[in-house]
């Protein structure tokens, strides 16, 4: 008979081992610049050939604090 406490460890890696080889390795890019548009165009230029970007997202924040020069924060995902 199989004892199913020193086989169920095993198994339980196996089906790791193979789920984790059929996952989708997603990637994200994040450039900060003084114009939005730029930002996001060095990003998506950062996109590994062949990826499709999923998702593009800008965040302002403002240099040297109140006052001070707008700067954009832009991230790129992809999968």
């Amino acid at each position: 008979m199989i004892d199913l406490q020193r086989i169920l460890p095993f198994l339980s890696l196996l089906v790791l081992a193979i789920t984790a080889a059929h996952t989708a390795h997603a990637g994200s890019a994040t450039v900060q610049s003084v114009d939005q548009d730029v930002a996001i165009n060095r990003a998506m230029g950062k996109v590994p050939a062949g990826k499709t970007v999923t998702d593009t997202s800008c965040r302002e924040t403002q240099a040297g604090g109140i006052g001070g020069e707008t700067l954009y924060r832009c991230t790129v995902t992809w999968e």
